[in-house]
């Protein structure tokens, strides 16, 4: 008797459960995105610091909304333009009434609004509830992506419930709070956070092995017998793909010839992530690895100083690139979506509060916002957010009044940062999926903690992707001015009913008593 195959087709090998692309010609009939089950992805990218003025240079005044040829985009956004059909920026929303303080000026601000950008709960108080000293606290709420693991139906949950990645390298301050707050924005619970892994052999080991698929084992073996075939296959240097290549070869003979490419075509560029794995990998202290995310642990604290690596540090292995580094986590979650081994990802492109220098970043990117190529600067990031630049509380013309524009260091950043960004977003279109592409069937959210120079928790930079056809597309939104604005947390409120429709009463802090209510404005 010939073996189904489910149009979700894994190929299975010596320690090894490998999961495929969608192939259409083995789907059931009818079965398209957007019907009840199909997959419903929620990627949230996160950048520290905040952003040069530039970000809001092409923002509608206060209460108006852009759209289509009238919706420009700013130039430290200009590399989404490939996807500005498919882009919703959002202004004058601000993160801060889960303050005591109940204002948008919090201190310290790298620490809190980061705990706080996907909880809107305030850390600290619920450390100084429970009479703890504030430096060795780690507390928070449930993170909404989380609440998405734990509350979606389970025609969404898939073999890893949730993937936390980043680039973080060279940890930063930690504003006299747990280190958790600087390298964590996912949360599971209000005393397990789940700290990213910037290790890619780790999380490619996640996606691949059988020791991360408990939902799926390899018939036969153990989680232990797995993890035993995959040091011996890494040990001789082989390719995930020999192991299931027997596998492969019998589902190639068994599909239309449509199929036969794209399965061809994944194993090739899984090898060449393989390949890029290994090499960047290479680069990378073992001491900044993290376990497969499968079931992450509460985050300890790290021995000794917060050091790590800087562009162009050498290490034995050779020389760290982070643009290698950037692309290659791109790589990943990507193969992770498209496999649907996960549809919840949290991807933080940098610690909070940054002290990385970035070097890195090529002549053609600073040259969009006006920076000459100067090899002896270092662009070190948490210094220009200090430089010049100053965007005033006091409003004109119906906009943020800009006293001195932003360092064009900081705005370079930025830039690399939304370069890198709509790189991912360009790769998840290219992915074709029922009536559209993984991107449209996905809600992606590119945001900061903090508004700009000033640390401020209002007028957060904010860019929504996708939507899965529930909000406005080749829009920009504006809110109204602080006082009048709207919160975050009603943006996590809508996406969380609206898109995943999972009747959540209430989301995050108003210490003012203010109730969630939709984004009625970012709604089609």
């Amino acid at each position: 008797m010939k073996r189904r195959l489910s149009r979700r087709a894994l190929l299975r090998g010596a320690g090894v459960c490998l999961a495929l692309p969608w192939l259409e010609s083995v789907s059931p009939r009818g079965a398209r995105a957007g019907e009840p089950g199909a997959p419903k992805r929620f990627l949230l990218c996160t950048f520290p610091n905040g952003a040069p003025h530039h970000w809001w240079e092409t923002a509608p005044a206060f209460g108006k909304t852009l759209r289509g040829a009238d919706f420009k985009l700013p130039r430290v956004l200009e590399h989404f333009a490939p996807v500005k059909s498919k882009m919703l920026m959002i202004s004058r929303l601000g993160n801060y009434t889960w303050s005591n303080e109940q204002a948008p000026y919090i201190e310290p601000s790298h620490s809190r609004c980061t705990a706080a950008l996907s909880t809107c709960v305030d850390a600290d108080r619920l450390g100084r509830a429970e009479g703890q000293d504030l430096g060795a606290w780690v507390g928070n709420g449930v993170s909404v992506d989380q609440l998405i693991v734990q509350k979606a139906g389970p025609e969404q949950a898939t073999r890893i419930p949730s993937l936390q990645t980043g680039l973080g390298v060279k940890p930063g301050f930690f504003d006299e709070r747990s280190y958790a707050y600087n390298q964590a924005i996912s949360w599971k619970g209000p005393r397990e956070p789940l700290k990213r892994s910037v290790n890619p052999k780790a999380v490619f080991d996640a996606l691949v092995s059988a020791g991360a698929a408990s939902a799926a084992p390899v018939p036969g073996l153990t989680a232990e017998q797995a993890r035993i075939e995959a040091e011996r296959r890494a040990a001789a240097e082989k390719s995930v793909i020999d192991a299931v290549l027997a596998d492969a070869n019998a589902l190639m003979r068994r599909v239309g010839s449509e199929d036969r490419k794209i399965v061809q075509q994944y194993l090739d560029s899984l090898r060449e992530i393989e390949k890029n794995v290994a090499r960047v990998q290479a680069a990378i202290p073992a001491n900044l690895g993290c376990a497969p995310i499968g079931e992450p642990g509460m985050v300890p604290e790290p021995p000794g100083p917060g050091e790590g690596l800087n562009e162009n540090d050498s290490t034995e292995a050779g020389e760290y690139r982070h643009d290698d580094h950037a692309n290659v986590m791109i790589d990943l979650i990507v193969m992770a979506i498209q496999c649907d081994v996960t549809r919840v990802v949290t991807h933080m492109l940098d610690d909070a509060r940054s002290e990385f220098e970035y070097r890195c970043i090529p002549e053609d990117v600073r040259a969009k916002v006006g920076l000459e190529h100067n090899p002896a600067s270092s662009l070190h990031f948490h210094a220009s957010q200090h430089g010049p630049g100053y965007l005033d509380r006091a409003t004109e013309g119906g906009r943020y009044r800009v006293v001195e524009e932003s360092n064009l260091d900081f705005a370079a950043i930025n830039c690399w940062l939304g370069q890198k960004t709509a790189q991912l977003a360009q790769r998840l279109d290219a992915i074709p999926e029922g009536d559209g592409t993984v991107l449209d069937h996905s809600v992606m959210v590119y945001m900061s903690e903090m508004r700009t120079h000033d640390h401020d928790a209002y007028d957060l930079p904010i860019v929504l992707l996708g939507g899965d056809g529930v909000f406005l597309n080749d829009a920009h939104v504006a809110y109204d001015a602080v006082g009048n604005d709207r919160q975050l947390r009603d943006l996590w409120f809508t996406i969380l009913n609206q898109v995943y429709e999972l009747g959540v009463g209430s989301f995050g802090d108003d210490l003012r008593g203010v109730p969630n209510a939709l984004l009625e404005e970012i709604l089609r």
